[in-house]
């Protein structure tokens, strides 16, 4: 299970921060390949992780949703259990019921990011929302997190948090040297008009290949970046990949204001009771 997790699971697009996607990888891997030492020690440690917050309304009427973690899509299930994480079911389903219930939302983001798919449903549904949405982080508020947040109708971040990371990867893993370990010489046979229906897949990777695979990797970003730019005014140059320490995303437009998380509440709260 664990080696049809990592292809189907990692080997996908990913709004991501690179070092965020590094860490879950080599974790996933280390699974898939059966390292003890490393499955080990996150069996270990697993109570230490920090889960993410049911959605809660406050007596002020404020929903409090957590962005926490790698997110993740359709793999939710088995990716959240093991390494910790968001599902955006979770989210879509979260700010559906405070749409109704509550009279703002306050979303409290530490993540690097996560899967491509699934990512525009999410940040479609906060630039929506008929409530006003306060987003504060004071760690990682980058690639698919920033996706969500930037439909918010006010960002808040500690001088200290990091931001952006907008853009879109799509790694290629050679797993030739796992799938031999495993006695497995892949190969495939498709329609005679398939040519590109392996691209990604070992054991070829060739220039059409390559070029189909860029071209779907950019098509995710060209979606990431329009939802981005419909709710913030950011200068391409500043959507390059690059992730920046709260004080100067403040000056390149990606969040309002640097602050606590008490004041970006108050700031919510008294908006609300007007």
């Amino acid at each position: 299970m664990a080696n049809n997790i990592f292809l189907n699971g990692i080997c996908r697009p990913w709004n991501i921060h690179a070092g965020t996607f590094l860490a879950l990888s080599l974790r996933v891997l280390a699974d898939a390949k059966g390292a003890d030492s490393l499955s080990g020690w996150r069996e270990k440690f697993s109570q230490f992780v920090p889960q993410r917050q049911s959605m809660a309304i406050d007596p002020n009427g404020i929903a409090h949703i957590s962005i926490h973690g790698t997110l993740f899509n359709k793999e939710a299930p088995y990716f959240v259990a093991g390494y910790g994480g968001t599902d955006y079911e979770e989210v879509l389903q979260d700010i559906a019921v405070a749409s109704k219930e509550a009279k703002g939302i306050f979303l409290t983001v530490d993540s690097g990011g996560g899967h491509a798919c699934g990512n525009d449903k999410v940040a479609k549904a906060i630039s929506q929302c008929p409530k006003p949405v306060f987003a504060y982080t004071d760690g990682m508020c980058c690639s698919a997190a920033y996706a969500i947040a930037s439909g918010a109708s006010y960002i808040c971040a500690s001088a200290d948090s990091t931001v952006g990371s907008i853009g879109t990867i799509l790694p290629l893993m050679d797993v030739s040297g796992l799938w031999q370990s495993l006695g497995i010489k892949p190969d495939y046979i498709t329609n005679r008009e398939g040519t590109l229906k392996t691209a990604g897949y070992p054991p070829s990777q060739n220039e059409d290949e390559r070029a189909a695979l860029q071209a779907e990797t950019q098509e995710y970003f060209e979606l990431f970046k329009s939802h981005v730019l419909a709710n913030r005014q950011i200068v391409n140059d500043d959507m390059r990949g690059q992730a920046f320490v709260g004080v100067e995303a403040l000056k390149r437009g990606l969040v309002d204001e640097i602050c606590d998380e008490n004041t970006a509440y108050n700031k919510l709260k008294i908006l609300t009771t007007c």
